[in-house]
């Protein structure tokens, strides 16, 4: 009995602690590929809409399985560090608490087969009542352990107005190459109370949530007004534009295309090599910040008729490293560090190597270094203040009465563009 008692009791706590660990976008099954939320009419926009608003947020998966299946979602209300709430799921949810999905086709002319769903909500069977961070949840057959995919989204009050501003660091030199960022919040017309103590704020680069400042406490209060102007807390490595290439055409090479073959009905895009870029001056390349875009030439529909193909990488370096692991990385890899996106290394070509299965279109990634656990991501690409970046601003402030962290305001500003 006391066996039983004590299994019981890790059980529950192994549950316990799931449920407060933080969760991440992430997708749980091999058959599932090209997981992307965004904005309703812009493929590679930030996941955030107004409260209350007519705003939609589209997600939409392909399953290489190729057949249907029951697919069900819902919502969880998280707090502002994305653990999940205590709330009830009825203090933030108007409407069904778990939904099928209904919406989906098969691929059109394709080597490789898939079924592409599509999401669109809040719609007339949930809608969510609080601001603040959610996660949508995709499980199978009605089963909420089923996991298929986790996303992260948000919904904000915007009752703050956020002036911001990216300055380059006024020290030259190599190790004097980061971004600063000076913050403005203006909570007049609201009725919140203690908003210098109350509120948050974490500033995102380049949608990476790994790659994140999180600020408890302004630098200064002033009436209605909070500042964060603290350069050596607000700063960040410049580091460098993404390297790019578009699979979009199996006709022809564009855009870092080296070569493509048709092999074992699979279509093989080699890319063109890239070298260690650390010592390396600057140059600007226009890109989308480590995002990705699916697009085909010649066809009316990418979503249903772009076709899958492995996607080959290469990064020149005389010898391989002595410590750590390079990974291929970006939303290509939903901003993971897996075994998929490890390069090895190749004496007899006196490279890293990786090879991807990848969603034709146009796609951005970089060259990360993991060592012991902990991301460098200039190690490989370098870092230089004048890099173009976004940077995306959420001002959180907890209500001890609604038990929620609610989200005030977002901001998006651009290093480069004013």
């Amino acid at each position: 009995m006391k066996k039983i008692v004590m299994l019981l009791s890790f059980t529950f706590l192994v549950n316990l602690v799931f449920a407060q660990g933080i969760i991440q976008d992430k997708i749980y099954k091999k058959n599932i590929k090209t997981a992307i939320l965004h904005k309703a009419g812009d493929e590679i926009s930030f996941p955030v809409i107004g409260l209350k608003s007519s705003n939609k947020l589209i997600l939409s998966f392909d399953d290489l399985d190729a057949d249907v299946k029951s697919y069900s979602y819902t919502i969880s209300y998280c707090n502002s560090d994305w653990t999940v709430s205590d709330l009830h799921q009825s203090e933030y949810i108007d409407g069904y608490f778990e939904n099928q999905m209904d919406e989906y086709q098969s691929s059109f002319n394709t080597t490789v087969n898939y079924t592409h769903y599509t999401l669109s909500f809040p719609n007339e069977n949930i809608k969510p009542k609080l601001s603040g961070n959610y996660i949508l949840k995709v499980f199978e057959n009605n089963d909420t352990s089923q996991k298929v995919i986790t996303k992260r989204f948000m919904v904000v009050e915007q009752m703050v107005l956020i002036e911001s501003s990216v300055r380059n660091t006024g020290q030259s030199g190599y190790f004097y190459n980061d971004q600063e960022l000076e913050i403005k919040l203006d909570f007049s017309g609201t009725e919140l109370y203690n908003p210098g103590s109350n509120t948050k704020l974490v500033i995102l680069k380049n949608y990476n949530w790994e790659e994140n400042i999180v600020v408890l406490k302004p630098d200064m209060i002033r009436e209605n007004e909070i500042i964060y102007d603290n350069y050596n807390i607000l700063k960040f490595n410049g580091g460098n534009e993404f390297h790019y290439f578009n699979t979009k055409s199996i006709e022809y090479n564009v855009e870092n295309i080296q070569s493509i073959d048709f092999i074992d009905n699979m279509y093989h895009f080699l890319l063109a090599p890239n070298t260690d870029r650390t010592f390396k001056d600057y140059i600007y390349e226009p890109e989308i910040n480590g995002r990705f875009k699916i697009d085909i030439s010649g066809r009316t529909d990418p979503t249903t008729e772009a076709d899958y193909a492995y996607v080959y990488f290469t990064l020149k370096m005389d010898v391989p490293l002595q410590t750590g692991d390079i990974f291929v990385w970006g939303a290509l890899t939903n901003y993971e560090f897996s075994n998929e996106s490890k390069m090895v290394y190749s004496f007899e070509e006196k490279a890293y190597e990786c090879r991807l299965f990848l969603k034709q279109g146009y796609y951005n990634y970089q060259y990360v270094l993991v060592d012991k656990g902990k991301p460098d991501y200039t190690y490989i690409e370098g870092n230089h203040a004048q890099t173009e970046n976004d940077y995306i601003i959420l001002v959180y402030y907890h209500d001890f009465r609604g038990n929620c962290d609610r989200l005030m305001g977002v901001n998006e500003i651009n290093s480069v563009i004013k």
